[in-house]
């Protein structure tokens, strides 16, 4: 009996550069071909490659219809039914300009990235054109570019009357608390393999400073809700635990690398999972019946890993034994 190598094709934005290593997707793939799979990677939708399972790794806060159609062509699909991530269309917390809210409150870009990935994309002439609109005072919107860029307001009635459009959100503003730290919570996850990331900071918008752990878990079931909505099968859920309840800030389908460019700086908990990872495609290859997830079947089980030793925790409560409360 002949031995076919199985073969996973990764569709990225057309403008990505080739070999670019800012993603997780990038670990997954180098754990993949250690594994035997053959993995090749897609830039745009002008050329279609046979492959055993397709993985949309675009990176657009909406996906375009002619990728959806062009993924449709893959008889296995990872994410092909994500199509539409905007903040707006799901965050919690989203307040209007007439809204009964008196805490403290901030404001962000409707779009990941703070729409970078858009702005990218878009030809040199439309940016002068839009810089130019800019300059000239005709569009008001204050750029928001990434996180650095949100703003904090002690009152929504603080909030400039700009900010109040399309481009952006205002949201109520729920930090988590552990001692004189803020909790940052990321649900990450492929398939039916439920990881919790946590981080602390001493600031209250965090990106990345003091990693707790990042283990298996059994997520919410506000956290399974939130994925059949955005028909997500591989991403990331940025939240905090408020009165026993997910507050849902951010969702991601295309996960930076950030700090772990140099891989070496995962922790091994982190890396382990990415691998998890592999091993959950490596099992769709081989399953001549699968076709795309059945979100409305997901459950929070724990999966299981390698032992680990116990590393030392804050005083932060696992979200797992949170949803039951």
């Amino acid at each position: 009996m002949s031995y076919r190598r199985h073969r996973v094709a990764i569709l990225h934005t057309p403008e990505m550069a080739e070999g670019a290593r800012v993603h997780l997707v990038c670990i997954i793939e180098d754990a993949l071909t250690r594994l035997g799979v053959e993995v090749v990677n897609l830039y745009g939708t002008d050329e279609f490659v046979p492959a055993d399972l397709l993985f949309v790794h675009y990176d657009r806060s909406v996906v375009p219809a002619h990728v959806s159609s062009f993924a449709r062509k893959y008889q296995r699909r990872i994410n092909a039914d994500a199509i539409d991530i905007r903040k707006h269309t799901y965050a919690d917390g989203l307040l209007t300009r007439d809204s009964a809210y008196d805490g403290r409150v901030i404001v962000k870009s409707t779009l990941n990235y703070g729409g970078q990935p858009e702005t990218n994309s878009r030809s040199l002439l439309t940016r002068i054109r839009q810089r130019a609109t800019r300059l000239a005072g005709l569009d008001s919107a204050p750029l928001i570019h990434s996180k650095q860029d949100y703003k904090i307001f002690e009152h929504l009635s603080d909030v400039p009357a700009p900010y109040f459009s399309q481009h952006h959100i205002v949201q109520q503003l729920q930090p988590e608390r552990d001692g004189d730290k803020n909790i940052l919570r990321e649900y990450i996850f492929l398939g039916n393999n439920h990881y919790e990331n946590v981080e602390r900071s001493s600031d209250v918008i965090i990106t990345e400073d003091e990693n707790v752990s990042c283990r298996p878990f059994n997520p919410h079931p506000r956290l399974l809700e939130m994925r059949r909505k955005l028909n997500l099968d591989y991403g990331k859920i940025d939240y905090t635990m408020i009165d026993g309840t997910p507050f849902i800030f951010d969702a991601n389908k295309t996960l930076g690398l950030g700090e772990y460019v140099d891989t070496d700086a995962a922790s091994v908990e982190y890396i382990s999972m990415l691998h998890a990872f592999a091993l959950e495609i490596v099992r769709l290859v081989n399953d001549p019946d699968f076709r795309t997830y059945d979100l409305t079947r997901l459950h929070g089980v724990r999966k299981p890993g390698p032992r680990q030793q116990p590393r030392p925790r804050p005083n932060v409560q696992p979200a797992a034994k949170v949803q039951n409360g």
